[in-house]
C-alpha cells in the first residue's frame, strides 16, 4: 500500500510541477490523485495501525483470536484488491471531497466498505483480547492502552458512517455528488484522525523506549490522556441526528470536536516524552545531543516525526481554503508526521520478529531522504498556497508565473520523498523476507523496547 501510494503521489506531484506535465489529462490526474490518497490515507495507515494491534497484543500478552485475526487480514486484503480495479481501469466519475475522493462506482464502494470491515474485525479482536487478558499480569502497558483507543476510534468510526448511511440514504438521489458523498465519509474521517494520531504517540513512545527503555511518565495521566482519543470521536455519529448532515453547523461541531480531541492530548503527551528523555541526560546538551544514535533510523524517524506534526499543526488550512495550503497542512501532520512514526516503529518491528535490518547504510540515510523530501514538499504547497495555487487542480494555470518557483520546490521535494519512501519500501520487504530466523513475534521482557544502536 505504501509503495502504491508513494507511486502515484509521484505521479501527482510530477504533473503540477512547472515543465514537467506527466499527466496528459484532467481525468487521468483526478483518478491517479483519487487512488493516492486512498491508498496512502486508508489502506496505508489502517493497514499499519492493525499491524501495531498486533504488536501491541504481543507486547502484552492479550490473547489475540488468530482465526478472527487472520479474517480481518483476509477481507481487507480483498477490499483493497477491489477498490484497486475502478482504479486502474479508470471507471466511473472522480469526486474529489476531503477525507475520502472517490470513484463513483459501484465496484468502488463495495471494496471501499469491504477493505474498512476488514480493519473493524481487526480493532474489534483487539478490544476483545483487552476485555479477556488476564488481571492479575497487572496494569495494561501503555502503548497497548493507547492502541486499544485507536480500536475504539476506527469502530465509532464505522458507526457513524452507518449511521450516515441510514440519515442520507444510499445513492445520490439528484443530489450534488461532492456534497453528498462529504456528508457521507465526513463523520467517519474524523473520528480515523483519532485513530492516526493515536497510534503515532504509541509509535513516539515505542520508539524513545527503544533507547530509554520503560517510560519514565505519569501512567494514569497518560492513560488519562489517550482515553481522550477514544471520548471524542463518540461525538462524530450524533450531529447526523441533531442537524442535517449538508449543513455547516453539523460540520463545525466535528471541527470543534476534532481540534479539541486531536489537540488537547498530544499538547501533554508530546511534552511529556520530552520532559522524560531530558531528565535521562547526564551531558550538557550540546554533548548530550552529540551522543544521540543519529544513524539509527528508529531515533531520526521519530524526531523528524514530532517536528514535522508540529509544523503542520501549526499551518492552519482554513486560513486559505481551497488553495494548497491544505494539502500542505496534511501533508506535514500525516504524510510527516504519521507516517514517518509508522516507518520507526516498522524498523522496531523487524527486531521484534527476530529479523535484522536489510541494507542497513541505506536505512541510516531513508529517514533523512524521506523526512527531507516531504519538508521541501509542504513547504512548496505552503509557499504555492500562500499565493493562491489552487488545490485538487489539473489546469495549466496551477503552473502560472505566481507559484512557479514554490511549485518546483514542490515538485523537488516529491521526488525526493518518493525515493525515500521506495527505499523503505524495499528495506523492510527484504529484510522480511530473507530468511535470518524465527518470524515469532518477541514479547517484551524488562524494558518494553531495547536497542536504540542497531543491537
Amino acid at each position: 500500500a505504501a509503495a502504491i501510494a508513494g507511486t502515484l503521489a509521484f505521479t501527482v506531484a510530477m504533473t503540477r510541477t512547472p515543465g514537467v506535465r506527466l499527466l496528459s489529462s484532467a481525468r487521468a490526474f483526478n483518478v491517479i490523485l483519487v487512488g493516492h490518497v486512498t491508498f496512502a490515507l486508508t489502506i496505508w495507515l489502517l493497514a499499519f495501525i492493525s499491524t501495531a494491534w498486533t504488536y501491541a497484543a504481543a507486547q502484552a500478552g492479550l490473547p489475540l483470536n488468530r482465526r478472527i485475526g487472520w479474517s480481518g487480514l483476509a477481507v481487507a486484503l480483498a477490499g483493497a484488491v477491489i477498490i484497486s480495479i475502478p482504479i486502474v481501469l479508470f471507471q466511473g466519475q472522480s469526486v474529489m471531497n476531503d477525507y475520502v475522493p472517490l470513484q463513483d462506482t459501484p465496484l468502488f464502494f463495495v471494496g471501499y466498505v469491504t477493505f474498512i470491515a476488514g480493519i473493524g474485525i481487526t480493532a474489534a479482536n483487539y478490544l476483545a483480547a483487552v476485555s479477556r487478558r488476564d488481571r492479575a499480569s497487572g496494569p495494561l502497558p501503555l502503548t497497548a492502552y493507547g492502541m486499544a483507543c485507536a480500536a475504539v476510534a476506527i469502530l465509532v468510526g464505522l458507526v457513524a458512517l452507518s449511521v450516515a448511511a441510514l440519515r442520507l440514504g444510499l445513492g445520490e438521489n439528484g443530489r450534488v455528488p461532492q456534497d453528498y458523498y462529504q456528508a457521507m465519509f465526513w463523520g467517519m474521517g474524523h473520528s480515523f484522525q483519532y485513530a492516526n494520531a493515536a497510534t503515532m504517540v504509541v509509535a513516539w513512545y515505542a520508539l524513545i523506549g527503544a533507547l530509554l527503555g520503560e517510560p519514565k511518565v505519569n501512567q494514569k495521566f497518560a492513560k488519562g490522556l489517550f482515553t481522550l482519543f477514544a471520548l471524542f470521536p463518540l461525538v462524530t455519529p450524533l450531529p447526523y441526528f441533531l442537524y442535517d448532515p449538508n449543513t455547516v453547523p453539523m460540520k463545525k461541531v466535528w471541527g470543534i470536536a476534532l481540534d479539541s480531541g486531536l489537540s488537547l492530548p498530544i499538547m501533554f503527551l508530546g511534552p511529556m516524552i520530552l520532559v522524560w528523555v531530558w531528565r535521562t541526560r547526564k551531558d550538557n546538551l550540546v554533548a548530550w545531543l552529540k551522543r544521540m544514535p543519529w544513524s539509527e533510523p528508529r531515533v531520526i524517524a521519530f524526531a523528524f516525526s514530532a517536528v514535522l506534526f508540529a509544523f503542520g499543526l501549526s499551518i492552519h488550512p482554513a486560513v486559505r481554503q481551497g488553495t494548497l495550503r491544505t494539502p500542505a497542512h496534511y501533508h506535514s501532520v500525516v504524510v510527516g508526521g504519521v507516517t514517518l512514526a509508522f516507518m520507526g516503529l516498522a524498523y522496531h518491528l523487524l527486531r521484534g520478529l527476530q529479523r535484522s535490518v536489510a541494507w542497513r547504510r541505506a536505512a541510516m540515510i531513508q529517514p533523512y531522504l524521506f523526512a527531507g523530501g516531504i519538508i521541501f514538499l509542504v513547504l512548496g504547497l505552503l509557499g504555492a498556497g500562500d499565493l493562491g495555487a489552487p488545490r485538487k487542480t489539473y489546469d495549466a494555470a496551477v503552473t502560472g508565473v505566481a507559484w512557479l518557483k514554490p511549485m518546483v520546490v514542490m515538485g523537488i521535494g516529491a521526488g525526493v520523498a518518493a525515493l525515500g519512501g521506495a527505499l523503505f519500501v524495499a528495506i523492510l520487504l527484504w529484510s522480511l523476507l530473507r530468511k535470518t530466523g524465527s518470524t515469532q513475534i518477541v514479547a517484551a521482557q524488562k524494558p518494553v523496547l531495547v536497542g536504540a544502536a542497531g543491537d
